[in-house]
């Protein structure tokens, strides 16, 4: 190796692929930028205030599910079952494509309220909606005392 190579400084590209100077990203970095991508990726897929089309809430009670459906499609859903006069829930599922814009809260809140309105009490089989509940206690009294 010549003092000329010594001198030469060659550039790597990070996971990425791309170059940053050092020939590396640190993980703080790393995780910064896959944030930042998310976040821009989310904010682009998002629909705007004046979209055309709406999100709606549907309950089809004889199929034990409530439906978040836009354009006709549903793409989001609440499953559950009812024993001895209570439900039991099961599943929440949102769309591949439509996952990270807040429609599974947004849906499983919307249950949760009509639920309550309609005096129900709750047993909750899906991890996604027993960790709505223990980041919104507003509704731990929907939990039936088993559970609470």
């Amino acid at each position: 190796m010549s003092a000329t190579d010594r001198d030469q400084r060659i550039e790597y590209p990070d996971s990425a692929g791309y170059p940053d100077g050092a020939g590396f990203l640190d993980e703080g970095t790393v995780a910064l930028v896959d944030e930042e991508t998310t976040r821009s990726v989310q904010d682009v897929d998002r629909p705007s205030a004046d979209t055309a089309s709406e999100i709606r809430l549907v309950h089809r009670s004889e199929e034990h599910v409530y439906a978040a459906i836009i354009d006709g499609r549903q793409i989001a859903s609440f499953r559950y079952d009812v024993l001895d006069g209570r439900i039991i829930v099961l599943t929440t599922t949102v769309a591949p494509e439509f996952r990270g814009r807040g429609i599974a809260a947004d849906l499983i809140a919307d249950a949760l309220d009509d639920l309550r309105d309609r005096g129900q009490r709750i047993t909750v089989r899906c991890p996604v909606v027993a960790a709505f509940i223990a980041e919104n206690p507003q509704y731990a009294d929907l939990l039936a005392p088993e559970q609470s």
